[in-house]
C-alpha cells in the first residue's frame, strides 16, 4: 500500500461549560486532525488531542514535532501491526501524536484494503457498551441535581470528580449524590491524584459506607497504591500513573490495583492498549477505557478499544455533549447509558 500524501489541520473545540477537576478548569480542547491519502484515492483520519496535565505532550510540543516530522511510512500488507509499530517509532515520546498517526493509518488500511479494523487488529468486538456519565467539581446541590438528571436519561454509573482542597466539601458532595441516585446506581470517584497517602487513607475510611464502585487515582505512585489497598475496602483504579506499557505491567503484576483506566490518546493509540487489555484480563484486573475529552475522531477510537474489553464495566465514553460543535457528527450516540455498535 502506497501513501501519497499526509496533512495535519489544527482545530479548537469550545466547551459549552467549563469542566472542573482537581487539576483545574478545562474550557476548550486544541488538537490536530491528521489525514493520510493512499494512491488508490482512499483516506484515513486520526486525532491528535494533547492533554499535558493528564500525561501527554503539550500542544506546542506536538506542533513543533509535526513541523519537522519525516515519517517513513511503509505498510506491509502481510504484517500490518509490525509495520505500523516500525513506522511510528519516532513518535514514542509523543503519545497523542502517535495516537493520531496510528488511527489515521489503521483507518486508511481498512478503507484501502477493504478489511475491518477488527481483522487488522485480530480482535473481536462486543455489540453493546455500558457508559458512565461524568460530573466535574460542582457544588453539592448542583452535583446531586445533575446526577439525578443523568440517571433519568438511563445512566447506571456516575463518575464524580473529587479532590477539592477541603475534604468536607468532597464528602458533602458524595453524600448528596448518593442520596439522590439511590443505592442501585454505581458511583465511582476520581481524585486525579490530588491526595497524599495519609489523606487518602483518612478520606476513604469515611467514604466506605457510600458503596463506592472504585476510586480512581487517589494517590500517585505504585508504593502508595500498594499501601492504600491494604487500608481500604474500596477498590482502587490507576489512570494518570499508567502512561507506558511498563507502568501498566508493573501495576498489574504487583497487584497494586483492581481496575486499570486506559486512555488511547494518553497511551499512544490502540495497539499498546490491546497489549495492556490482554495482560490485565489474564491477571484478573478489570479494564475501563475512557476518552481524554477528545474530538469525535478520538472518541471513536476509544469506543473501538472499549469494544475489545471482556468485562461489563461502564466505560468513560460519554463526552460528546461537552462541545459547542464537534468536527463531525457523532457515529456512536449514547442511549439509556449504552452505546450500540450494531447499526
Amino acid at each position: 500500500m502506497k501513501i501519497v500524501r499526509s496533512s495535519c489541520s489544527a482545530y479548537i473545540l469550545k466547551f459549552k461549560l467549563p469542566f472542573s477537576t482537581s487539576k483545574g478548569k478545562i474550557s476548550e480542547r486544541k488538537g490536530f486532525l491528521i489525514k493520510l491519502d493512499s494512491a488508490n484515492g482512499k483516506c484515513g483520519y486520526g486525532d491528535c488531542c494533547p492533554l499535558p496535565d493528564f500525561g501527554s505532550e503539550s500542544y506546542k510540543q506536538a506542533e513543533a514535532k509535526i513541523k519537522d516530522l519525516e515519517l517513513k511510512i511503509r505498510i506491509d500488507t502481510n504484517d500490518f501491526e509490525q509495520s505500523i509499530l516500525k513506522t511510528l517509532e519516532p513518535l514514542s515520546d509523543f503519545p497523542s501524536l502517535r495516537h493520531g498517526f496510528e488511527q489515521a493509518l489503521l483507518n486508511l488500511i481498512s478503507r484501502d484494503q477493504n478489511i475491518s479494523l477488527n481483522e487488522i487488529l485480530n480482535s473481536s468486538s462486543k455489540k453493546t457498551l455500558n457508559v458512565n456519565a461524568a460530573i466535574g467539581l460542582l457544588s453539592s446541590e448542583d452535583s446531586a441535581s445533575r446526577a439525578k438528571e443523568l440517571v433519568s436519561k438511563g445512566y447506571k454509573t456516575i463518575k464524580l470528580k473529587i479532590g477539592r482542597g477541603n475534604f468536607e466539601e468532597d464528602y458533602a458532595c458524595i453524600k448528596a449524590v448518593r442520596e439522590n441516585i439511590g443505592k442501585k446506581i454505581n458511583l465511582r470517584l476520581d481524585a486525579n491524584g490530588k491526595w497524599n497517602l495519609p489523606n487518602a487513607i483518612s478520606s476513604l475510611s469515611q467514604l466506605e459506607k457510600f458503596g463506592i464502585e472504585y476510586v480512581e487515582q487517589p494517590v500517585n505512585n505504585i508504593n502508595d497504591f500498594l499501601l492504600l489497598s491494604k487500608r481500604t475496602s474500596i477498590p482502587l483504579a490507576a489512570d494518570e500513573s499508567i502512561r507506558t506499557l511498563k507502568d501498566a505491567y508493573d501495576f498489574i503484576t504487583q497487584k497494586a490495583i483492581s481496575i486499570i483506566i486506559l486512555k488511547p490518546m494518553m497511551l499512544g493509540g490502540i495497539i499498546p492498549i490491546l497489549k495492556i487489555i490482554e495482560y490485565a484480563q489474564e491477571n484478573g484486573v478489570m479494564v475501563v477505557i475512557t476518552t481524554s475529552l477528545d474530538s469525535v475522531i478520538g472518541r471513536s477510537f476509544a469506543v473501538l478499544a472499549a469494544s475489545f474489553v471482556e468485562n461489563e464495566f461502564a466505560h468513560g465514553l460519554g463526552t460528546a455533549e461537552i462541545f459547542e460543535k464537534d468536527l463531525f457528527a457523532d457515529p456512536y450516540p449514547i442511549k439509556n447509558g449504552q452505546i450500540n455498535l450494531v447499526s
